[in-house]
C-alpha cells in the first residue's frame, strides 16, 4: 500500500483509538466497544507481551478494522507487526534507516515528527504522511497550521495529550489525514463503561467530520 492510498485510508478512519495492551482481551473488549461507536481503525502500541497477539486476536474477530501498530522502533519490530497482521506501523520519531528498511515494504510505516528540521527530513526520505507527536505538548493546532503553509504536500497524524474538546480545532486543518488519542475509551487512567467508551468515540467522529 502506497502512502497516497493509506493517507485516503486514513482520512476516512478520522478518529484513531491507540490502544494500550494490558492484555488481549482487554483490548478485544475495548476495541469492540469502540467498534460499536463507529470506530473503523485501531493503533495497538508495541509496550508489552500482549500487544502482538492482540493485533493477531483483533484481526480475527474484526476483520473489517485496520490494524496499526505503534511505538514501532526497529525493523525486527516492525516485521513482528507485518507477520501479526498489521496494516500500518508508526513510530514516535523519525529514524531514518527504520523508514528505508519500510520503504521496499508493502506495508507503509509512519514515522514521528516535532521539528520542521525533522519534517524535512522525512520528506526527503520519500515520507508524505507523518505522525506529529507528542501533538498538545509541541504546540499541536498552531504549529500544524503554519506546517501546513510550510509543507504543503505533507499530512499528519497528530497524538499525544488529545482529547475531545480539542477535535474541532484539528478536524479545520486540511493537512491533518488523522487524530490519535486514548480519550475515547479511559479517563485519569480508568477505563469508561462500555457505554460511555461507544458514546465518546461516536462524538468524537462526528466533531471531526468536515463536510467532504
Amino acid at each position: 500500500m502506497s502512502y497516497s492510498e493509506f493517507e485516503a485510508r486514513i482520512r476516512k478512519i478520522a478518529v484513531l483509538p491507540i490502544v494500550l495492551p494490558k492484555s488481549v482481551s482487554f483490548c478485544i473488549d475495548v476495541i469492540g466497544a469502540l467498534a460499536e461507536g463507529g470506530a473503523t481503525g485501531i493503533e495497538i502500541v508495541l509496550r508489552s507481551k500482549d500487544a502482538l497477539p492482540a493485533i493477531e486476536a483483533g484481526r480475527k474477530t474484526f476483520p473489517a478494522m485496520v490494524f496499526g501498530a505503534g511505538t514501532v522502533l526497529t525493523p525486527a519490530q516492525y516485521d513482528a507487526a507485518v507477520a501479526a497482521g498489521a496494516d500500518f506501523a508508526i513510530s514516535p520519531g523519525f529514524a531514518p534507516e527504520l523508514v528505508a528498511y519500510a520503504a521496499s515494504r508493502p506495508v507503509p510505516l509512519i514515522p514521528g515528527v516535532q521539528t520542521a528540521t525533522e519534517v524535512i527530513a522525512a520528506r526527503s526520505a520519500g515520507a508524505a504522511l507523518l505522525k506529529f507527536y507528542p501533538s498538545e505538548p509541541a504546540g499541536g493546532t498552531a504549529v500544524l497550521s503554519d506546517y501546513g503553509n510550510v509543507f504543503p504536500d505533507v499530512s499528519f497524524m497528530p497524538s499525544g495529550k488529545i482529547d475531545l474538546h480539542l477535535l474541532p480545532g484539528y478536524s479545520a486543518l486540511r493537512n491533518v489525514a488523522s487524530v490519535g488519542g486514548t480519550w475515547m475509551y479511559t479517563k485519569a487512567g480508568e477505563l469508561l463503561p462500555r457505554e460511555r467508551i461507544s458514546s465518546v468515540m461516536k462524538q468524537s467522529l462526528q466533531a471531526m467530520e468536515r463536510g467532504e
